[in-house]
């Protein structure tokens, strides 16, 4: 089952023609086509070779599957593409939205290599961020947070490590699934993936969710010193870069299309000062020179040039993001073509939304349809009263007698002009407001329903605590304990099953509360 929301961008990718796409910086992601663009897309051979010297003897330290040492040989080829997509480090692997994103990034680096283009997805931990937020480990169904909340501050959350000792979170982790089937070896899982920080442990709990997957992590600060070339071209030139943002900004906000992060006021990046808090330059009273002059590895860009940095050095063919990420990412367009700076595609990634069979089996049973379990569902809507729709009807028809006496009075020819004035206003007035009354009659009115609508209600806050997609608010291990590790198996499925999934698009699946702990060596 698919479903769409209302996101600017995301309706306009569906519907807009070719040229107005191509300004924004964007492409027609239907399947057939964006293959073969893909195709197209040749790595740049150098870049390859500069990027591999930095890059391999860090992934040769980490512990990595042999699918993905495989796929740092095969980076070698310079043919070989790479799809990126990335994300901040998160507690205990974070909402089920990370775990999506990385299944698309799988997704379409299956669907290149079966049309014959070699590819090795990337996954871009962010841990450059100081917003310890991101680290939330999102929603447990038994209302427990095994989370930790760190002190406030802007250290990085590379620069962070764990207060507690591990078998205490551990306890705290177990605590939270509670007496979920498959809730020993998740902790089991967890366990083996420890590392005394956060991001540490977010590469480490990756591998062990995707033990036989080529996905490469990769962490910016590796980066930092060949990204300085770079951001001295970015800096030369300060103000035309805010310039081109701001105009970019202002296109798109035009289009109706959010621009979630405004034109930067001063230098595009935050430098690590000597108390190894992340601050914009500006604060500390730092000339472009003095940035340029700083340590490389106490230099970050923001989120704007993040993409541009990010895109350049890695050189990607395509790069999966959410709405959200795709809306900033294009605020970025008129900078790349003035530079000459890498685009690669840009596909919205496809949504995943874990839903109880249970719970939509109980919805039904009060009349919904599954089509329509939605987070902005509302009970009167979803549940109509034939009562209410009788009375409302009752009041439409005795309003509407006594609109067409005012009218035929207002009409008569012995009406004077100023009875006609006036009753032409009212009943154009009164016929509107009667319509909007029998619709607010129709739908306010519980009668006979009250008790269903309630239950109804309670349902959809159980499918969607908070309003939210349960993607963003569900936490994956949570999930996994509850619907074992072949859970993630149905999430690739619903990915890889739908014809086009590079629209957006809200892919439910749904998790069987009755599975036994089946292929119990598998779920170890």
């Amino acid at each position: 089952m698919t479903g769409y929301d209302s996101h600017p961008l995301l309706a306009l990718l569906r519907g807009a023609d070719s040229e107005t796409l191509s300004s924004l910086g964007l492409v027609d992601t239907r399947s057939v086509e964006l293959i073969d663009q893909l195709a197209h897309r040749n790595p740049d051979p150098q870049r390859r070779q500069v990027l591999l010297e930095v890059l391999a003897p860090k992934w040769q330290r980490l512990e990595l599957s042999p699918s993905a040492r495989q796929a740092v040989r095969r980076l070698e080829d310079p043919r070989t593409r790479i799809v990126l997509a990335g994300q901040q480090p998160a507690l205990w692997g974070g909402p089920v939205m990370i775990l999506s994103k990385v299944l698309a990034l799988l997704t379409l680096a299956r669907q290149m290599e079966s049309a014959g283009i070699p590819t090795v997805p990337i996954f871009w931990i962010a841990d450059d961020d100081h917003d310890q937020s991101e680290l939330d480990c999102g929603h447990f169904l038994s209302g427990e947070d095994p989370g930790h909340q760190f002190p406030p501050g802007r250290r990085p959350i590379f620069d962070l490590h764990h207060p507690e000792k591990p078998q205490q979170r551990l306890a705290a982790l177990q605590g939270a699934i509670g007496a979920a089937p498959h809730a020993e070896a998740v902790v089991r899982l967890a366990s083996n993936s420890l590392e005394s920080t956060p991001a540490a442990e977010f590469v480490s709990l990756l591998g062990q969710l995707l033990p036989e997957s080529t996905l490469l992590p990769i962490l910016p600060r590796w980066l930092r010193t060949l990204q300085q070339p770079l951001i001295s071209q970015l800096l030369g030139d300060v103000d035309r870069y805010r310039g081109q943002i701001q105009n970019a900004i202002d296109h798109q906000l035009q289009l109706g299309i959010p621009a979630p992060v405004p034109a930067p006021r001063g230098m595009p990046l935050f430098v690590i000062d000597d108390e190894g808090q992340r601050r914009r330059p500006e604060e500390l009273n730092l000339s472009v020179e003095e940035v340029l002059a700083y340590d490389p590895q106490r230099i970050s860009p923001d989120a704007l040039m993040r993409t541009i940095v990010q895109d350049q050095l890695m050189d990607p063919a395509a790069v999966i993001l959410g709405p959200t990420e795709l809306c900033y990412a294009i605020e970025t367009r008129e900078v790349r073509r003035s530079g000459g700076y890498s685009t690669p595609l840009w596909l919205p990634r496809p949504r995943l939304r874990p839903i109880c069979s249970t719970l939509l089996e109980r919805l039904a049973a009060q009349g919904v349809k599954r089509d329509d379990v939605q987070p902005t569902a509302d009970a009167v809507d979803l549940v109509p009263s034939p009562l209410a729709a009788r009375k409302a009807q009752e009041i439409s028809e005795q309003g509407t007698a006594l609109i067409d006496e005012i009218e035929k009075v207002g009409s008569s020819p012995d009406a004077t002009p100023a009875l006609r004035r006036r009753s032409q206003r009212l009943v154009k007035k009164w016929r509107q407001q009667l319509a909007q009354l029998e619709s607010s009659v129709e739908g306010g009115l519980g009668l006979g329903v009250e008790a269903s609508r309630q239950r109804v209600r309670a349902l959809l806050e159980e499918a969607f605590p908070g309003g939210q997609e349960p993607e963003r608010s569900r936490n994956i291990l949570d999930l996994l304990a509850h619907q074992g590790l072949a859970v993630i198996d149905r999430m690739m499925h619903a990915m890889e099953s739908v014809e086009e999934p590079w629209d957006g698009g809200i892919l439910v699946f749904e998790e069987n509360p009755h599975l036994k702990q089946e292929n119990q060596d598998a779920s170890s």
